[in-house]
């Protein structure tokens, strides 16, 4: 069965692009993820962006990637689920979490994968 989830991640500065650059390098999956930085473009050009995007391919599920709770990506990302309840918010996005979402995209159903993933970015962060 062929998955039709709309990815992204919205972030300050460059982040966005080394995350998917370096979650590409490290794991190979059947998903597009777009990226979006608040560097060079509004917050309304990015809600528009992606609005038009989800327009065009008409998704399953939505998952918006951020990079900072609170922050101002995090309330552009809200905004976009106030008008697409199938879409999921994960916060603290970290290389792990994505080079998760990259190999289990095709092999887990919807919950199995946040949760998956969110727990693959949880095992990323350690105290040593």
């Amino acid at each position: 069965m062929s998955k039709n989830y709309f990815t992204c991640i919205i972030t300050h500065g460059n982040l966005a692009n080394s995350l998917k650059d370096i979650s590409e390098k490290l794991a190979t999956s059947g998903t597009q993820m777009f990226c979006y930085t608040n560097q060079h473009l509004s917050l309304e050009e990015i809600k528009s962006n992606i609005e038009e995007r989800i327009d065009q391919l008409k998704p399953d599920k939505i998952i918006l990637f951020v990079d900072l709770a609170g922050g101002s990506c995090w309330h552009l990302a809200n905004r976009i689920k106030k008008d697409h309840k199938d879409a999921v918010i994960i916060s603290g996005v970290n290389v792990p979490l994505i080079v998760s979402y990259q190999i289990n995209y095709n092999c887990l159903e919807w919950d199995d994968l946040l949760n998956k993933i969110v727990e693959d970015g949880k095992k990323g962060i350690l105290t040593l």
